[in-house]
């Protein structure tokens, strides 16, 4: 099992500095779409499509935290135990923002699957990307209530788990070099 987890609240910071629209959980969705159909994805090749202009990142510390973010998240999807974590605003959050973040860890993912051809005709995968794109229109007036509560809870977990499906089926695990 996976050791290192991401802190949404101590990472959520990470790009605002940096000359970019995207939030961490937008990267990070980035970044799992990336991999899911990349297996050599390199930290260069993700930040060159976080922050464009090569991915040039001047400040040590920040740079520091993006590559942690990289390495936990590839171990993370390469962990047998399903130790994989979506980067997004956890329960100690408003609900609000819990689904703001996860609207846009979605839309990250559909980016970063885009950006390299998807050969695929696995209806499974299709559908998860269907369901992944009505995910990104989550609607972020939500009532904090615990029955809400669970309900994000159950789609938090519904991608979670798509996301390892996706990667499965379009990366197998024998031929990813970071399992």
């Amino acid at each position: 099992m996976v050791e290192n987890s991401l802190d949404y609240e101590q990472l959520k910071g990470v790009l605002y500095k940096l000359n970019t629209d995207d939030t961490i959980a937008s990267a990070h969705g980035t970044l799992c779409g990336f991999a899911c159909v990349k297996p050599d994805l390199s930290l260069d090749d993700w930040l060159a499509e976080v922050l464009g202009d090569d991915g040039v990142v001047e400040q040590e510390t920040t740079k520091q935290k993006l590559a942690q973010i990289y390495s936990t998240t590839l171990e993370q999807l390469g962990d047998a135990t399903l130790g994989f974590e979506l980067l997004i605003a956890d329960e100690n959050c408003s609900l609000k923002e819990q689904a703001n973040t996860l609207a846009q860890w979605c839309q990250g993912f559909l980016f970063g699957l885009g950006l390299q051809k998807i050969s695929t005709y696995d209806e499974a995968v299709l559908e998860m990307i269907k369901d992944f794109s009505g995910v990104t229109k989550l609607d972020s007036n939500v009532i904090d209530s615990e029955e809400n509560a669970n309900d994000l809870s159950e789609i938090v977990e519904f991608v979670r788990m798509g996301v390892l499906m996706i990667q499965e089926t379009l990366v197998p695990s024998s031929s990813r070099p970071y399992t």
